[in-house]
């Protein structure tokens, strides 16, 4: 099994010490400014923000029926695409839930020294039992530091800055590491980061803690014997850009994932590394993103060591035209592996696990998927009638990469798999939303989706007992949000 650490752990992890690594831009070395308060030599700056959002789905697809023991990508069972089944419950026909967010920060800064607190507290109105929470989430409620570094960075000329703590991080698009502030709790990592600004190239480094090296009792492992020590979970990334042209930025981001016990329950133990390569540009209303990556490693099974040989790629477009009301047209399409399990020991595993994805700002609003086991091709149209509101449109097919391979959701919770499927069709979603800012710290938001399930995804659905009482799954999912999110500055 998994036990000696791989080359990547010895070449990545002393990297992100090199002074030599940079953010992408200057927003990522400070927090955003609020007017400052000086005393003495001191500079304070605090910050608030006040979330409130209400969900509603019919049908909702990771909800009752088949209960499964990880939610982590890459876990299975024997001789199948699914961890093991713990339980089955009711079909869940309809789901609502009222949540708040609450963050109080703190900026201080005395030359180049810059400290940040931010406390966040997050709940759901009422008993939240029926909620599941993706990967990495904590456990509702819970109010915790949401930032809490130290940055220490230059004040003019060349970038460059060390951060150590717990602060939220994002290298692209979000797809492979994302702050993922759409769910309830968002994201921060544990760690320090580094970097440096060199001509038109950035460079940033990072290494985090997922969990700490040591032992775990009975009453925590969740099992009747304690678990050993051991190294814990690290991940490692570095990230390089180069700004050729407004048109043509060339980026290239390296992760590895060291998984050992102890762990978070939403890992495999294994080695995972994903090389990645993006394009993008932005100029005179135009962007586009082109992204590729190959994931390689391996992870522990139910017998043996399994290596990992998995690919992702997804592309976007965007043109904001001199129409009235600043008509814009988009177009986005991905595609990722995935794997049906293996009856032989030592198969390659060819799911393709995001890491830590944003959860719907690449993949719908609804966030029925991810970038795993996934067939995606849409589009979409967006408009501002005036300079306080947008309105948005969408529609997006999805699909299957491998038919008998897993579902999972934007929030890497596993939906099911069908030993017998033939049909790669998960179905299509149609989606529209309005923001309304009547004062700039104030913003309102409603949006409604559909989603028509296809052949493949009600084949998954009877698999995983969530037909309703006449036997049939269901044919479609309505899902409606509200959100007023108040925020200064």
């Amino acid at each position: 099994m998994i036990r000696s650490l791989p080359f990547a752990s010895i070449a990545l992890g002393p990297a992100f010490l090199a002074p030599a690594l940079a953010p992408r831009t200057a927003a990522a070395q400070t927090s955003p400014q609020s007017e400052g308060v000086p005393v003495g030599g001191f500079t304070f700056r605090p910050s608030v923000e006040l979330r409130l959002r209400g969900e509603f789905r019919r049908y909702p697809v990771d909800t009752g029926g088949d209960v499964y023991s990880s939610n982590a990508v890459l876990a299975e069972g024997f001789g199948g695409a699914l961890p093991p089944l713990l339980d089955t419950g009711n079909v869940v026909r309809t789901q609502w839930f009222l949540a708040q967010r609450a963050r109080l920060g703190l900026a201080v800064e005395r030359g180049p020294v810059t400290g940040v607190v931010t406390l966040q507290d997050a709940r759901l109105w009422g008993n939240d039992d029926a909620i599941f929470v993706g990967a990495g989430e904590p456990a509702l409620p819970d109010t915790a530091p949401y930032e809490a570094y130290v940055d220490l960075h230059t004040r003019s000329g060349r970038r460059a800055f060390v951060r150590v703590g717990r602060q939220r991080i994002e290298w692209g698009d979000g797809r492979l590491i994302g702050a993922d502030d759409e769910t309830l709790t968002a994201r921060s990592l544990d760690g320090v980061r580094a970097g440096v600004q060199l001509g038109n190239v950035d460079l940033e480094a990072m290494a985090v803690l997922l969990a700490a090296p040591g032992g775990a009792p009975p009453a925590v492992a969740g099992t009747r014997k304690p678990i050993s020590a051991g190294t814990g979970t690290q991940l490692y990334g570095l990230n390089a850009i180069w700004h050729v042209a407004p048109l043509l930025h060339l980026e290239a981001t390296a992760l590895a994932r060291i998984a050992r016990e102890p762990r978070p329950t939403w890992i495999t133990p294994g080695d995972t590394v994903v090389l990645d390569a993006r394009v993008s540009g932005d100029r005179r209303g135009f962007r586009y993103a082109v992204e590729g990556a190959y994931e390689l490693g391996r992870i522990a099974t139910f017998a043996d060591d399994r290596p990992l040989g998995a690919f992702a790629a997804a592309a976007r477009a965007e043109l904001e035209t001199s129409l009235p009301a600043h008509l814009t047209f988009s177009a986005r399409g991905a595609y990722a592996t995935g794997d049906e399990g293996a009856l032989e020991v030592g198969a390659r595993q060819r799911r393709f696990d995001p890491i830590l994805p944003d959860a719907q700002d690449n993949h719908g609003p609804m966030g029925l998927y991810a970038w795993s086991n996934v067939i995606e091709a849409g589009g979409g149209v967006r408009a501002s009638p005036f300079e306080a509101m947008t309105v948005a449109a969408g529609y997006a097919f999805v699909g299957l990469a491998s038919p008998r391979g897993r579902w999972v959701t934007a929030r890497l919770l596993p939906v099911g798999a069908a030993e017998d499927n033939e049909s790669r069709t998960l179905g299509h979603e149609i989606d529209a939303s309005l923001s309304f800012q009547p004062w700039e710290p104030l913003r309102f938001a409603v949006g409604y989706g559909l989603f028509l399930f296809g052949d493949g995804a009600q084949a998954i659905f009877l698999k995983a007992n969530r037909a309703n009482e006449d036997g049939r799954p269901a044919d479609l999912q309505h899902w409606a949000f509200l959100q007023a999110t108040l925020r200064a500055p």
